[in-house]
């Protein structure tokens, strides 16, 4: 019992810190978008984050066999190439606290994917939340949906391939391991240094005009920060389950649009502010339902 809330408490502090590190990635990376190629950046980003995965698994003697190299391939495509292809596009055109914003989006639209394309039911709180989260947009956007910048369409269609990436890891049943993920990485860095080529955008001298500054937080927070979130995101499903999990990562887009106020030098609005509040509220009552759900199915199978 004493083992099992040391793990526990051990647990929430690391998601604590991995939900540091995935929100502040978006700040280093529009910090970076200044000095850097967009597609040159999505290429380091993903080299880095496949380097740093790839040392742990070494470390940790994890095996590089895998038997579905083919359905990684078509997931790395999806989840990585095409979604930091436009997830990147679009950072370079919006502010970081409508990055943050978007992000948030992650959780609802998971639900709604879920919906139509693996078709499970929701119930009433789960389509009073999809409907709080359309408000909490407009609202943010000030109802002016004719006006939306293409940077928000670019990252909303990032996060759509992204979604229909984890419905295939669903649909065909395929364990969301660090194996998995090493291979949508390499996958994926392949195309994007392609890509990267052919737009012309694979240019060196830019690297060289980075401070020194900006290449540590790029390190730390983009490259050992992703392997830190993926690993621990694997641990804590086993250790205290994939709902409260989710639940902390959700977080990020909170520290995004705190450290947007403070080192972007992004004017804090109010109606913005209230919209994010509105769809804090509706993954709340989501991710409720969801634990509801889990140990009613859980409860049925005793």
């Amino acid at each position: 019992m004493h083992t099992y809330l040391g793990d526990s408490m051990s647990i929430y502090i690391q998601l604590l810190l991995a939900s540091f590190f995935w929100g502040s990635n978006v700040i280093v990376m529009k910090l970076l978008l200044d000095e850097i190629p967009f597609l040159l950046l999505a290429t380091m980003r993903v080299f880095l984050s496949l380097i740093f995965l790839g040392i742990y698994l070494k470390w940790k003697k994890i095996s590089f066999d895998y038997d579905y190299k083919k359905k990684a391939l078509a997931i790395g495509i999806l989840a990585i190439y095409l979604n930091f292809f436009f997830t990147f596009l679009g950072m370079n055109q919006v502010k970081g606290i409508d990055n943050a914003f978007m992000n948030a989006l992650a959780p609802i639209l998971t639900f709604v994917f879920s919906l139509l394309l693996l078709k499970q039911k929701g119930n009433m709180k789960e389509y009073i939340a999809i409907g709080m989260t359309v408000f909490a947009f407009l609202l943010s956007i000030r109802f002016k949906i004719f006006s939306i910048k293409i940077g928000f369409w670019y990252l909303f269609l990032g996060m759509v391939l992204y979604m229909l990436a984890n419905v295939c890891i669903q649909k065909w049943k395929l364990h969301n391991s660090l194996i998995l993920s090493f291979y949508e990485l390499l996958f994926g860095f392949f195309f994007l240094t392609i890509h990267c080529f052919v737009q012309g955008q694979f240019q060196l001298q830019p690297l060289f005009e980075i401070s020194l500054f900006h290449w540590l937080l790029f390190l730390i927070i983009s490259g050992i920060g992703f392997a830190f979130i993926q690993v621990t995101y694997m641990r804590s499903i086993g250790v205290i389950g994939a709902l409260k999990t989710s639940f902390f990562l959700s977080l990020n887009p909170i520290i995004t649009y705190i450290e947007s106020l403070l080192f972007l030098n992004e004017k804090f609005d109010i109606i913005h502010f209230i919209g994010f509040v509105i769809l804090a509220i509706a993954i709340y009552m989501m991710n409720g339902q969801k634990e509801k759900r889990t140990n009613s199915l859980s409860r049925s199978d005793e």
